[in-house]
């Protein structure tokens, strides 16, 4: 873990050092989760890797999902088939 202290400039801007930054994966235009937590300590998530996170979590959870298969599916279909015979 690195620690630096950094100043809140008086626009409440704050600048990351560059070798968090790079260790972080943070480029020019990352866009960043800033979070605060509980204890009142702020978490800043570049949202890339949130996103790479969430989806790896999809994948390895719901990598068979078959949207025809699914029985919320099957029951709109029969709906709208039962539907169109009226």
């Amino acid at each position: 873990m690195s620690l630096t202290v950094v100043r809140v400039d008086e626009k409440g801007r704050v600048t990351i050092p560059s070798t968090i930054r790079d260790a972080a994966g943070i480029k020019t235009g990352t866009k960043l989760l800033v979070r605060l937590r509980e204890d009142g300590s702020i978490e800043l998530i570049p949202l890339d890797k949130l996103y790479e996170r969430v989806s790896k979590t999809f994948r390895e959870k719901l990598g068979d999902w078959r949207e025809e298969e699914h029985e919320a599916t099957k029951l709109l279909n029969e709906l709208v088939r039962r539907r169109g015979d009226n």
